[in-house]
């Protein structure tokens, strides 16, 4: 089965402060098809600017869930992963439409026919997409492998305090880290946004994300996780004021169907 290191450490040498665009996809009705043929084309493209080391992994997955209102949900979502905002700047302000269409003609020969390949490009499957621009600001060690068909699940949050980041960075990353360290959870990650699109939303301000491990259960209140702040009545009393710091304004559960790296 095809694996992908997940885009928050996609390798050993992945440093704090690296970027990716997370890119939320709403699909026309009875549109799905032709949006996974068109991913499958831009594949190729990704593929190659992992190659030439312009780009260092891509992944597309599927929503399976959210917390709000399904009909208003993103289907899909995908990863473009960078070295540096720079790298990403760099690649996008040379791109060219018509070396892309040279590009993946050359790498669908046989498998594709250049009518199709137009076809597709030309089919328009998304309404509506959301782009934000994110960087790493904090995570559990180690690195981890996320294998197509392995879920992973995002909190949208919406920072309500200045202080809001050392919360997580002090208090929620320690009690993950104790479940990535009793097998419960596989990685958890936090991200801020630095940049979006027209259509994304303005209120969210940062990602939280994180691999379960099937079978096991987050333990959130452990004795552990407790004596690391003091005890039950502190621990309560910090749970407050990291209520207090945020909103969560939506959650999603997405499965991973297609990378490169």
């Amino acid at each position: 089965m095809k694996k992908i290191i997940l885009f928050i450490m996609i390798c050993p040498y992945f440093l704090i402060g690296q970027v990716a665009n997370v890119n939320f996809f709403f699909i026309k009705d009875g549109k799905e098809e032709e949006y996974l043929k068109l991913e499958k084309i831009w594949s190729e493209y990704h593929k190659q600017m992992i190659a030439e080391k312009k780009m260092f992994g891509w992944s597309l997955f599927k929503i399976e869930s959210t917390s709000g209102n399904a009909d208003d949900a993103p289907d899909y979502m995908t990863l473009d992963r960078y070295e540096s905002i720079d790298a990403m700047n760099s690649l996008w302000d040379s791109f060219s439409i018509d070396k892309f269409k040279k590009l993946v003609r050359k790498k669908l020969s046989g498998k594709m026919s250049p009518k199709e390949i137009k076809k597709i490009l030309e089919s328009n499957p998304k309404r509506l997409s959301h782009t934000y621009t994110v960087e790493l600001t904090d995570q559990t060690l180690p690195s981890i492998e996320i294998e197509v068909g392995e879920v992973l699940t995002i909190d949208a949050m919406v920072q309500r305090v200045d202080d809001y980041e050392k919360y997580e960075s002090n208090w929620a990353k320690p009690i993950f880290q104790n479940n990535v360290d009793e097998g419960n959870v596989k990685w958890w990650g936090f991200t801020k946004i630095i940049n979006r699109n027209n259509q994304a939303l303005d209120e969210i301000t940062h990602f939280t994300w994180r691999v379960p491990v099937k079978g096991r259960k987050m333990d959130f209140r452990s004795e552990k996780n407790q004596a690391m702040f003091g005890g039950d009545f502190t621990f309560g009393k910090i749970v407050e004021l990291v209520g207090e710091s945020r909103d969560i304004l939506g959650k999603g559960k997405l499965k991973l169907i297609m990378s490169e790296n």
